[in-house]
């Protein structure tokens, strides 16, 4: 659907992909985020758009040296475009020219047990003008990359390259050609060496690509460990890859590094394997993943060796008493909208799909950082249409702060959904394959709430998507319905009038306020047939009557997304 200009009195133009008029409250809200002297050409509203704290729910703000607090965000790790890729074709490129043929091409990633496997991808730009730093390894590679990028360890855990130091050993890629020419790829899990063209077989994909082993005369030696970690001046455009399926890949430089990363998995079975199961799974999955306010019991060792927890003292004093609680909510799921769902798609295949945020540290941190822009904001006696549109101008250092706050609570949030992902996973193996760990035919992560340094219409900005997807070209997306109707697994067509956007779901189509006061006990029965959940008084705010129609809203949106695949719930577990 074409988007519409709003017709409201702001100072720059509200375009509109919502099929319905604001309200007054929500129009006054984007006027208000319009009216900001920092915002750039425009203002998006998602499909999905509803009233929200500050900004609208389902809103994309583009602004020029000026964030605000009550959006949340992260940035993305890349590299600069002379890093060299090797493909499984034999050949090496760099990633900036991978970036401008706008194709999937095929690399090398690693599996979470050590094993070297041929993987889909795509290249793309990412920043502009980005902050640098340069990690040196023991084979003399230099990898120049943003701070934030995460570096696979050997145990095959993620820390960001800032965080590196000297004999970390890093998840190797060791690579030479025998005696026919043929390149070799040593396959970390059991340390035998494998012919490239038998990897690519295995993979499925033999007769997409084509093979050289002309080529394949370099050897990487000894390459796993980290010499120096060095801060340097210069600033450069960055790019990454996007690999759904493992989201990692290696670089020419022998070692492997996380792609650009709600969290979805497509299993390797059909639904027939969930008959008369069901039940089971969802009382295992409240058993062992904490809902509400809830907190493991027990913090598991996985969480205890997060990387994150080493910055925690240079968190905002307003947080350092909650270091424990931290923990102990790591891999639980939260309340309001988040949830854990067990899905089938048309073709019958399993799906396990679960929304999830910060928790706790999160919102503390934000509303912090909020208190501090609206003090800064009234000793420079601004006048702000919102207190809550208080904001902090980059290079300060109250701006410093937040975004590196921020980065922390969305490192935190990504790893929270991995491990509870990895519990879900397990479950459903343990009833569907005896135990039996399995592969994920496609692994999809989206950020909801984001905010980055994009390049759009010719000038860096930052972008903040206050409950939208990024959606630039290739990216895969993750739009849920509510709790009985059908969700969609999405690639994104890079449409820049939406910043490269998309909605973040159905969007609510009534307060939880209302809700409550209007469906009753009955009503969640009724709406959530074939769906097997709780059905109390407790999620009558969550019901699917509170949402607008999910269809209606992908149709408001087809310019901007193309559906992958479309799934529907079978079990719902709500926060």
């Amino acid at each position: 659907m074409p988007h519409e200009q709003l017709d409201l009195s702001s100072n720059k133009p509200v375009l509109s992909w919502a099929n319905h008029q604001l309200d007054s409250r929500e129009a006054q809200m984007a006027k208000n985020v319009a009216s900001l002297p920092f915002v750039f050409k425009h203002v998006a509203l998602m499909p999905d758009v509803h009233l929200g704290k500050g900004a609208l729910v389902g809103s994309v703000i583009a602004t020029k040296d000026a964030v605000i607090p009550a959006a949340v965000g992260v940035d993305i790790g890349c590299f600069t475009g002379d890093t060299k890729i090797p493909l499984v074709d034999g050949q090496e490129y760099e990633i900036a020219e991978l970036a401008s043929e706008h194709g999937s091409i095929h690399v090398y990633a690693c599996t979470d047990s050590g094993k070297i496997v041929c993987a889909e991808a795509i290249a793309r730009k990412t920043r502009s003008n980005a902050d640098l730093i340069q990690v040196i390894l023991d084979n003399d590679h230099e990898i120049r990359c943003t701070p934030d990028h995460q570096f696979m360890l050997r145990d095959g855990s993620y820390k960001q390259a800032r965080e590196l130091q000297a004999n970390d050993s890093l998840m190797p890629f060791y690579s030479k050609m025998d005696k026919n020419g043929y390149t070799l790829i040593q396959q970390n899990y059991s340390g035998r060496w494998q012919k490239a063209h038998w990897i690519v077989a295995r993979s499925g994909i033999l007769g997409e690509i084509s093979l050289d082993k002309s080529v394949a005369d370099r050897e990487y030696s000894y390459n796993h460990k980290v010499v120096s970690v060095n801060p340097i001046a210069e600033k450069e455009d960055v790019y990454c890859l996007s690999v759904p399926e493992y989201n990692n890949f290696a670089l020419s430089a022998g070692v492997f590094v996380h792609n650009c990363g709600m969290a979805a998995l497509k299993m390797p079975f059909t639904g027939d394997r969930l008959e008369g199961k069901l039940k089971n799974i969802r009382h295992q999955i409240e058993r062992s993943i904490p809902v509400g306010r809830w907190e493991n019991k027990r913090i598991e060792k996985s969480v205890t060796n997060w990387q994150g927890w080493r910055d925690f003292k240079e968190l905002h004093p307003g947080v350092q008493d909650l270091d424990n609680k931290a923990q102990r909510q790591m891999g639980s799921l939260g309340g309001g909208n988040h949830f854990i769902e067990l899905c089938l798609d048309t073709e019958n295949y399993v799906w396990l799909m679960l929304h999830s945020g910060s928790r706790h540290i999160g919102n503390k941190l934000a509303q912090c950082h909020i208190s501090t822009g609206k003090k800064l904001a009234e000793l420079a006696n601004l006048s702000l249409p919102d207190p809550d549109l208080a904001y902090f101008v980059a290079g300060t250092p109250e701006f410093e702060a937040y975004w590196r706050d921020l980065q922390w609570a969305q490192d935190y949030a990504r790893f929270n959904r991995d491990v509870m992902m990895e519990r879900f996973k397990r479950i459903v193996e343990e009833f569907v394959m005896g135990g039996k760990e399995t592969k994920p035919l496609l692994s999809v992560n989206c950020h909801h709430n984001y905010a980055e340094k994009e390049v759009h219409f010719g000038e860096d900005v930052y972008v903040t998507r206050k409950g939208a997807v990024r959606a630039q070209t290739e990216d895969y997306g993750i739009i849920p319905g509510s709790m009985g109707t059908k969700s969609y697994i999405v690639k994104g067509k890079g449409n820049h009038d939406s910043y490269c956007s998309c909605s973040h779901g159905a969007g609510r189509l009534m307060s939880r306020t209302r809700a409550k006061k209007e469906f009753t006990v009955e009503d969640v029965i009724e709406q959530t047939q074939g769906v097997e959940c709780r059905k109390d008084s407790k999620i009558i705010d969550e019901i699917p009557g509170a949402y607008k129609p999910i269809e209606q809203v992908m149709a408001q949106q087809s310019d901007l997304v193309e559906v992958v695949a479309t799934i529907k719930q079978v079990v719902c577990v709500k926060g």
